[in-house]
């Protein structure tokens, strides 16, 4: 039998896979999307906020999360 349910949580199979299959409901094309360190969750920022994301040292972490989450 499938369990079936309306929230995911990120120990949840294939949860990454749902979450980052689809683009945020306020995204309009004029952002850019950002995964959030910590939470894993996509978020609609302007392109300024975007650079400091990247150069900000956050989108490390993400890379950094991923490493220790294969190490598992």
């Amino acid at each position: 039998m499938i369990e079936r349910r309306l929230i995911m949580i990120p120990c949840d199979e294939g949860f990454y896979e749902i979450l980052n299959s689809s683009l945020p409901l306020d995204f309009d094309g004029s952002q850019c999307v950002v995964q959030r360190a910590g939470s894993g969750l996509l978020e609609t920022v302007p392109f300024e906020a975007a650079i400091e994301y990247a150069l900000g040292g956050e989108y490390d972490e993400i890379d950094d999360e991923d490493l220790e989450d294969g190490l598992d």
